[in-house]
């Protein structure tokens, strides 16, 4: 068993008075810029250690967040909780964004973010929405499922069985069911599956993310799997053809896989985990520079 790599615990204080854990991957020599990695639903950012150990020998400041309710930034708990994807787009990214900079000693719209799935779009709303401003990111495996009525069956039916077990439960038990490492609260189902279903991607508020994103002109850059089911293209290219790239151009995506050269084809989260990812990973140092 690979021993998990060194790194110093951080803090994050929200506005609302959460506090949120990061953990900082030091660069090796003299540092090429601060990183943040924020992580999928339904997990914790564990599983980018040995992705951020790597872009720190690489010469990256690397941090790692759990959103609230997730790893060690709790409380507060999803069982009894009650936040949405807002609080994280509003009160989280800032934050952390903050401590990032402090720590790091630059300014936070200096950061980068690597932003995966669920990272990615709080991302992109808080970017769209002008909350934040950050000087470069990386959009992994990051769509959102606007499918409406009309939707492929199987996706509504996933989304359809997640919003009844968290109503009837009060939180979606991710743990028990063995779908991830961590339990989601009711509140941020219902607003999830509400997307899916009205096929609008918006704020608690009625702020429409999707049609915010014409703003973010912001240096990025897509990544995904070959396998990523949760992922595909045509779900990336929902965001990305929203983007304004550099100098007008469409944002680039990288798929992975065999097709293109790569060890094999990986999933949502074998993007980050495997170490035959390497070159990937350097690529995307170079992308976060």
């Amino acid at each position: 068993m690979t021993r998990d790599p060194s790194f110093t615990g951080v803090s994050a204080i929200t506005a609302d008075g959460v506090r949120l854990a990061l953990r900082r991957f030091s660069a090796t020599g003299s540092g090429r810029g601060a990183v943040l990695c924020t992580h999928a639903m339904m997990v914790h950012g564990r599983y980018f250690h040995r992705f951020a150990a790597a872009l720190a020998a690489d010469g990256l400041d690397v941090y790692v967040l759990d959103w609230r309710g997730h790893g060690e930034s709790k409380p507060p708990l999803p069982r009894g909780g009650s936040w949405t994807f807002d609080d994280y787009v509003t009160l989280d990214l800032p934050a952390v964004l903050a401590a990032v900079a402090t720590t790091s000693g630059c300014r936070s719209e200096d950061v980068a973010v690597l932003g995966h799935s669920l990272g990615g779009l709080v991302t992109l709303a808080a970017l769209g929405t002008g909350v934040v401003r950050v000087r470069r990111v990386v959009l992994a495996a990051t769509s959102v499922w606007l499918h409406g009525a009309q939707g492929p069956w199987q996706r509504r039916a996933v989304m359809s069985v997640y919003d009844g077990v968290a109503r009837v439960a009060g939180f979606a038990p991710v743990r028990a069911l063995r779908f991830g490492s961590e339990d989601e609260p009711a509140s941020y189902v219902s607003q999830l599956v509400g997307w899916s279903r009205t096929g609008r991607w918006t704020s608690r508020d009625g702020v429409d993310y999707l049609a915010a994103l014409r703003g973010v002109d912001v240096p990025a850059w897509g990544v995904i799997g070959a396998g990523d089911r949760l992922c595909g293209p045509d779900d990336a290219q929902v965001l990305l053809r929203r983007l304004r790239g550099v100098g007008g151009d469409a944002v680039p995506l990288r798929v992975v896989g065999r097709a293109y050269g790569d060890a094999f084809d990986p999933d949502h989260f074998t993007l980050f985990t495997r170490e035959e990812m390497a070159p990937v990973w350097r690529e995307m140092a170079r992308a976060l520079e």
